[in-house]
């Protein structure tokens, strides 16, 4: 008798134990129709999800332009002088230009950004945001990532490339001492102004 009831203690504290996670799990199926599997991760799936995309984009343009003009003109006449004999005279114009210019720029932007979900359009398709600022030695960097993802292209660590991301809006923006060095100065710009 006593195995029995201890026994039963067993099994109601098993149940006591269990139940927790039972509801928990309950709950989240109510809310999210897509069923979960025990051995994968969660994977961003409706608004209000948080992924991480990393961020790899190298740009490359080149632009060279080159202009090459000439042209001659003569002309020839023939002119009687007082006395009644031919005098030929002779002129030419004749005008060269060539010009050229060569434009190369390059960027490589590398980071890990933590986005939201902020909607879902009708497609199905996620619409995601995503900023994060550093402050390092009065230096302020910041980077901003808007775009749409579709579920199935992340990856089940909850990433994804910022290759896969559509209409991606990445904005790397900075304040600082070292912004200020980089830009030109300002008689540089006034200058500028008048010899563009």
């Amino acid at each position: 008798m006593n195995d029995v009831v201890r026994l039963r203690a067993i099994i109601s504290a098993v149940a006591l134990a269990v139940l927790p996670f039972a509801n928990a799990l309950a709950t989240d199926s109510a809310n999210d129709p897509t069923p979960r599997s025990f051995y994968a991760d969660r994977r961003a799936m409706q608004t209000g999800d948080v992924f991480t995309v990393i961020v790899t984009e190298f740009s490359t343009v080149t632009a060279t332009a080159r202009t090459q003009t000439a042209k001659d003109e003569s002309a020839q006449a023939t002119l009687l002088d007082a006395t009644g004999q031919n005098q030929i005279a002779a002129a030419g114009i004749g005008s060269k230009f060539a010009g050229g210019g060569q434009i190369e720029r390059s960027g490589r932007l590398v980071a890990k950004l933590a986005v939201t979900v902020s909607g879902v359009d009708p497609r199905g398709n996620l619409i995601i945001h995503g900023e994060q600022e550093i402050h390092i030695n009065n230096e302020r960097q910041r980077i901003r990532l808007d775009g749409i993802v579709r579920p199935e292209d992340i990856e089940p660590d909850n990433t994804i490339a910022s290759a896969r991301v559509g209409n991606a809006r990445i904005e790397l923006t900075g304040k600082g001492l070292l912004a200020r060095k980089q830009g030109p100065g300002l008689l540089t710009r006034i200058l500028s102004w008048f010899w563009e």
